[in-house]
């Protein structure tokens, strides 16, 4: 069934292979970009940004509902791709993509037409591409088509050489599509006044947590599998005027306040204050093999960071892990509960191990991606 589509999306590319290519377009299924889509707009009017976002986004995109410049149209992955996105993607000489989708190894992709990846993730500690191990148990001809969606991109912007490489293997490519001029998403971290309007935002809604330390705990989501805590978790130890913030993924954040009311020592938090928000008053986070630690290293609040790995083993089997994880991390994780109550009643200085982690993963970006990325785009795409 899946060739029988890839075949359709190809034929369908192909009735509109000889459109004139004068559209920008940008393909959303993660939230969290806003800034570089509304500057992106900026640069490109009086042209129209037409941006396709998936219904997951819809809270995300309401903003962007204001900018005349953008047109927002929620699109899935039935009938719309064949008689509304194919078409429109075919009349773009830029197509901005934030994921994988599999309808872009199928379309027609001529000279005029130039396909660039804004990625969703800083960095990258579980595997994916043709290092997930799922991948390996595929068919030849899935693995074709990944391949085929992986090689139509001109363009991979990454903030760090590690990343770059990263890119590079599981994606099997030669190397020349990377761009390494920083992530655009981590720019907001390096805005003093993004931070403190952000902080501010937080301590209004939460008063009553203004002299208290904060701690975030802020799991990966795991496919298919409802959130639950390490075996142990009820006898977590928290020092005195500490706070444990559970944050989870958006699919799950409705069991949040549910896990509220059944652990004394969890709070959750209005899913209204972002995440990226959270990290502004966060004093010490603590996830598994989340990019959110990328992101955390960049603040100036960024004092203590943990890895709860209990998982691991499992983890690694069925999802995986970068090859180089244990060497890479073992400064930083943490594998029992009682070890975590440890961590938190006795942190350490960890300045040199958070400036380790930037000087590999956040190598480029300074707060300046988003506006290199730009300019990068208008010079290629002949703007």
């Amino acid at each position: 069934m899946k060739n029988i589509y890839m075949f359709l999306v190809r034929l369908c590319s192909l009735l509109f292979a000889g459109q004139r290519k004068t559209q920008v377009t940008y393909l959303m299924s993660f939230g969290n970009n806003n800034e570089f889509v509304s500057r992106l707009a900026e640069r490109i009017a009086p042209l129209k940004l037409n941006v396709y976002y998936q219904h997951e986004v819809e809270n995300d995109v309401q903003e962007l509902k204001t900018i005349k410049t953008i047109q927002l149209t929620e699109f899935d992955n039935g009938s719309f791709v064949f008689f509304k996105l194919i078409p429109q993607l075919m009349r773009s000489k830029l197509i901005l993509i934030d994921n994988y989708y599999p309808f872009m190894g199928g379309i027609i992709k001529t000279k005029r037409m130039r396909v660039s990846q804004l990625w969703h993730a800083n960095g990258a500690i579980k595997e994916f591409g043709f290092s997930d191990p799922s991948t390996e148990r595929r068919r030849p001809s899935a693995q074709v088509r990944f391949q085929r969606v992986y090689d139509v991109m001109d363009d991979i912007f990454v903030g760090s050489q590690k990343m770059a490489d990263i890119f590079q293997i599981n994606y099997r490519l030669d190397g020349h599509q990377m761009r390494k001029l920083g992530y655009p998403r981590s720019d907001k971290f390096s805005d003093k006044n993004w931070v403190t309007q952000a902080r501010d935002k937080f301590f209004t809604r939460c008063p009553e947590l203004k002299d208290k330390r904060l701690i975030l705990y802020a799991p990966t989501y795991r496919k298919g599998v409802k959130f639950s805590f390490a075996p142990g978790f009820e006898n977590l130890k928290l020092p005195k005027n500490t706070v444990l913030i559970l944050r989870l993924h958006p699919h799950l954040q409705d069991l949040e306040k549910q896990w509220e009311q059944k652990e004394s020592f969890i709070t959750s938090i209005d899913p209204k204050i972002s995440t990226d928000e959270l990290l502004t008053v966060t004093d010490t986070l603590v996830t598994d093999y989340s990019s959110i630690l990328f992101d955390y290293t960049l603040l100036d609040n960024a004092h203590n960071i943990g890895l709860f790995t209990f998982d691991q083993n499992d983890f690694e089997k069925k999802v995986g892990l970068q090859r180089d994880f244990s060497d890479d991390f073992h400064a930083i994780m943490i594998t029992s509960v009682d070890q975590l109550s440890r961590f938190f009643a006795n942190p350490e200085d960890q300045k040199s191990i958070i400036m380790a982690i930037n000087e590999t993963w956040n190598q480029y970006n300074d707060g300046k991606a988003t506006e290199r990325i730009i300019d990068f785009l208008m010079k290629r795409s002949g703007f």
